[in-house]
């Protein structure tokens, strides 16, 4: 191994460069919305001899450049205008052993692995004209100290392009209207935002008015402008600005006046046609549409029309549409600013993916089937089957049953006082699991009026259609548990759900709902004639505080067949349950 005079080491490294994970770096959408994207790579350094070095470092810049030059009349040329920033700067520090230090690198493979999260609010890329850009470059340098520093560069490109839902992409921009007594014209392309590197749609459609009025030629033009500003992020600077416009392409297209005329809108004879004009492959001679660090590119399609007149004069109709056109991932471009694959599939490929991306038109799925109207057998939607209007239809809807009749029973019959006591023994005895009398489970047994859910108004345990609720823990083999007798639902829920059903709306529509003829006695009217009210077998009056399981109610009345027994046939015992049950009352 030959030695240098300063040291050992060799002057250069065997392969020394930057790999990116990513060849690009993209935003979707402004500069105000665009998510953060993740940059990484590696540092990769092959030495076949060692290498004596000071640091080994990265840097990423992002650079901002105006430039315009203003031409003079006389022959000393004209005015340069610039201003050039340094908006961005990251460094890595991979190897550094101090200050006016050295280090000896054995020889080997060295890979130093970087990232950054970069803001969605950076600037993109602008690269094509001469002196305006905006660039992003990677420096990766070796210091040496007794000799030249190892150094390799690689650009950066970052895209902004559109989202997905982003209005450009679906918005048919169109311009028409009516020459009196010489055209009508239309003149529109399918979507206003345009793939850099594809081509325009340009769809076109004269009628004309005049009789013996012909269409002459018919000129297309894409016009690119430049507006630059220095300065712009300084309020306080002056604010020099230069505008500029290019020509992108021109289209010359000729009518052929005898076989081009057609029937329009089955009312009118006149020519309708397509043209496909496309754009250029590189950024030299188009750019995308951008307003970033004080350049401001926009992009626009201009039409004249010729129309020769019966008497020989010419007059000439003129249009302008305004088209956006942005860099797309799927087409990628090199270092040159051309685009990598410029055949013709490639740009295909590109819209295609872009058009599957973006949201629907209307106009090609009015006539589609709505929701409302699939059949949604053999579909797994969540929860319980849904009905039309809700997700939950059969939580609401179905559970109730359309028995208008029982809702003008409510209003049109007196409640006695003794199925107001009925209702409430039926309550505690359910509410406590305890079995009820038959008679008790048959409110039309009882004479009592039923609700609109078909059980006896007032009732606490009504049979749900849908949600099945076992009628005891006494009563369930838990071995054998028949299908059906466990749900999911606690008690709790299954009565709150079953107190708040309510009818469809359509029944409620149909339903005649009066007020009361007659009005219900207050309490002191039932105390009053306690007669009325049948006895209890047995009232047991609990004043303790109960327990957190416990419910509200502090009267607890029990029917059970096996407590006939506890029934007394003297006349004054009956006073006095009576005298208790009225105090119990009382407390309540």
């Amino acid at each position: 191994m030959a030695l240098s005079f300063f040291g050992a080491g060799s002057s250069h490294a065997k392969y020394f460069d930057i790999r990116l994970d990513e060849d690009y770096i993209v935003f979707r959408g402004g500069e105000q919305e665009a998510a953060s994207a993740h940059l990484s790579g590696k540092l990769i350094l092959c030495l076949s001899e060692p290498l004596s070095m000071k640091h080994i470092r990265l840097h990423l810049t992002g650079i901002s450049r105006v430039c315009w030059l203003v031409p003079s009349s006389s022959a000393g040329g004209g005015r340069k205008s610039w201003r050039e920033r340094v908006f961005y700067e990251k460094t890595w520090k991979f190897r550094d052993p101090g200050k006016s230090k050295t280090e000896i690198l054995p020889a080997g493979n060295y890979e130093y692995p970087f990232d950054v999260i970069l803001e969605g609010s950076m600037p993109e890329s602008v690269e094509g004209l001469h002196d305006t850009y905006v660039t992003y470059r990677f420096k990766a340098e070796i210091g040496r100290k007794y000799a030249k520093d190892i150094i390799v560069r690689r650009p950066l490109r970052i895209i902004r392009t559109l989202e997905a839902s982003a209005l450009e992409l679906s918005h048919v921009m169109s311009v028409e209207n009516v020459w009196p007594n010489k055209i009508e014209y239309s003149i529109s392309t399918p979507t206003k935002a345009i793939i850099f590197g594809t081509a325009v749609q340009v769809d076109f459609k004269l009628i004309p008015l005049l009789k013996g009025l012909t269409i002459g030629n018919i000129t297309t033009q894409l016009v690119e402008s430049h507006d630059l500003t220095l300065n712009p992020e300084d309020p306080h600077a002056i604010r020099n600005t230069y505008k500029n416009t290019r020509t992108i392409f021109t289209d010359e297209h000729h009518l052929d006046p005898e076989n081009g005329l057609e029937i329009i809108d089955e009312s009118a004879e006149g020519y309708q046609f397509t043209r496909c004009l496309d754009l250029p492959k590189t950024l030299t001679r188009c750019l995308q549409d951008t307003d970033t660090r004080g350049i401001k590119v926009r992009h626009k399609l201009k039409f004249r029309v010729q129309l020769l007149n019966p008497d020989g004069h010419i007059s000439e109709l003129r249009a302008t549409l305004p088209v956006s056109i942005f860099i797309s991932p799927n087409l990628p471009i090199d270092d040159d600013n051309n685009l990598v694959d410029q055949t013709p599939r490639s740009a295909q490929r590109a819209i295609e993916t872009i058009a599957q991306q973006a949201p629907p038109l209307y106009g090609d799925h009015q006539f589609d089937q709505l929701y409302s109207e699939v059949d949604l057998s053999g579909y797994r939607t969540p929860g319980p089957a849904s009905g039309r209007e809700t997700p939950f239809g059969s939580m609401s809807r179905n559970l109730s049953s359309e028995n208008l009749p029982s809702m003008n029973a409510l209003t049109t019959s007196d409640i006695s006082a003794s199925a107001l006591h009925s209702r409430l023994s039926n309550l505690h005895a359910t509410g406590h699991n305890h079995p009820s009398p038959p008679e008790l489970d048959d409110p039309r047994r009882l004479g009592l009026p039923t609700d609109y859910f078909g059980r006896a108004s007032g009732s606490h345990s009504p049979v749900t259609p849908g949600l099945s609720r076992r009628p005891s823990d006494e009563a369930v083999d838990h071995d054998h548990t028949p299908s059906g007798a466990a749900t999911p639902f606690r008690p709790q829920f299954t009565e709150v759900e079953t107190l708040s059903r309510v009818p469809s709306y359509s029944t409620a529509v149909r339903t005649t709902v009066r007020p009361c003829d007659s009005e219900l006695p207050d309490y002191q009217a039932v105390v009053s004639s306690h007669s009325a009210i049948p006895t209890p077998q047995q009232a047991h009056v609990r004043t303790g505080v109960r327990g957190p399981g416990a419910r509200s109610s502090l009267i607890d009345v029990l029917h059970r067949p096996g407590l006939s027994h506890l029934r007394s046939t003297s006349h004054a015992d009956d006073e006095e349950r009576s005298l208790r049950l009225t105090q119990a009352r009382a407390q309540v």
